[in-house]
């Protein structure tokens, strides 16, 4: 297997992003915890040592509703990075272009994530270690 390094040194794979119309409908009484600045509700689960994030959307102005209106389930890839600004510019060398910079998320105890896209690999999170 050929290893990419994409996003810099020290990277580890953290999850995969699943948009639902309900977090409730997959697993009833699970705790989820409300995103105001992106407006969904998340909540994680395991899947075969697999984390996947479940993703509601908080409101009508959620940007999860595109996916689920389009029918894409699987929203994103989330990688755990040492240096989120080190990590940004790597991934431009691989054609990664930043949509969101750096917040704090609620959902990660507010260490910081960004937004990557790629027309190659789609839309990347990238969590700050």
């Amino acid at each position: 297997m050929f290893e990419l390094n994409v996003f810099g040194e020290e990277v580890e794979f953290d999850h995969l992003g699943l948009a639902l119309q309900s977090i409730n409908d997959v697993i009833d009484g699970v705790k989820s915890v409300k995103e105001d600045t992106q407006k969904v509700s998340v909540a994680f689960i395991q899947i075969g040592g697999v984390k996947i994030e479940l993703i509601e959307p908080l409101n009508e102005n959620s940007p999860i509703l595109t996916n689920l209106k389009n029918g894409q389930k699987l929203v994103h890839m989330c990688f755990r990075v040492p240096n989120i600004d080190a990590s940004i510019k790597k991934a431009r060398k691989f054609g990664f272009h930043c949509i969101r910079k750096a917040v704090p998320a609620v959902a990660f105890n507010n260490k910081n994530i960004a937004w990557l896209y790629s027309r190659t690999y789609g839309l990347v999170e990238l969590l700050e270690k």
